[in-house]
């Protein structure tokens, strides 16, 4: 199988899903600040509502011509669905991530028939003593930026460094703290022009990222997790359909959006990119 990913946005091949069956409501952490939140405004999640705004966006993806490419489901395994912080690709190199999460590591044997049509040269397996999720991993071009995060550490950022070597620039982005990936607060859209939660970023990371053009989000467009867009080609966005100003503000950049409701899955930590996790772009 042929990998390859130079940024967030060349037209999309091939991506890995994995199906929401697994998911259980009655087995969510109460105690999770955006499920509580949830809980007393207007329901968590049921699985039956994830199934079906899943559908809606593989079939869109399918609509474009994309390769799904759909793991397994593996018992006992949570947050299956959230592919991208499982593994991730930069340039021909495909890296298995080490999650903090014990009870998400099972994941990722679900993987075992794609991972095995993958040229074992590529891969690249993060050690069990350091955390590198895919989540906080945006790659643009020869500038990979990493979050530092919850789940990521400088470990992490030292690892890819030499792992990729010379041939590119590693760049931590350090979050504040609470937010789970960089992801979630900061996602590159088209080249040079990216979705930022500014106070999500401590400011001299912030400053780091001074070559894109921004547009911020707000704080409750955050916690719904509007930068969490996903990208099918340089003029495409698939994106949440309740957020419609930030829509109208990328069509000023001549950005083409696709609008879908995936506002359930978004209440379990998780939107469009999360639940994608590329491994070819042309």
């Amino acid at each position: 199988m042929k990998i390859k990913v130079n940024n967030e946005y060349s037209k999309l091949k091939t991506v890995v899903v994995s199906s929401a069956d697994y998911f259980d409501s009655s087995n969510l952490a109460i105690n999770n600040e955006t499920i509580k939140y949830y809980a007393l405004n207007g329901g968590i999640p049921t699985k039956e509502a994830i199934l079906e705004e899943q559908k809606c966006f593989w079939d869109e993806l399918k609509r474009h011509g994309i390769n799904l490419l759909v793991a397994e489901q593996v018992d006992s395994a949570k947050g299956q669905m959230f592919t991208r912080d499982l593994a991730f690709v930069i340039g021909d190199k495909f890296f298995i991530s080490n999650m903090k999460k014990e009870n998400r590591r099972l994941a990722i044997n679900g993987w075992h028939k794609i991972i095995d049509q993958i040229d074992s040269n590529k891969i690249i397996k993060v050690p069990s003593n350091i955390y590198l999720e895919g989540g906080d991993i945006l790659v643009d071009n020869k500038t990979i930026y990493v979050g530092i995060s919850e789940r990521t550490t400088m470990e992490g950022v030292r690892f890819l460094n030499d792992v990729l070597g010379e041939d590119y620039a590693v760049v931590p982005i350090k979050l504040k703290p609470k937010f789970l990936h960089l992801d979630v607060v900061f996602t590159i859209v088209s080249s040079n022009l990216a979705l930022i939660y500014k106070d999500g970023i401590e400011n001299e990371s912030y400053e780091l990222l001074d070559k894109f053009t921004k547009i911020e989000v707000t704080e409750q467009e955050q916690f719904e997790l509007a930068t969490n867009v996903f990208s099918i080609d340089s003029n495409t966005v698939i994106m949440n359909s309740n957020h419609k100003r930030i829509a109208n503000e990328l069509k000023k950049f001549n950005i083409n959006i696709i609008s879908i409701n995936l506002s359930q899955t978004a209440k379990d930590g998780g939107a469009f990119r999360c639940t994608t996790c590329p491994l070819e772009r042309e």
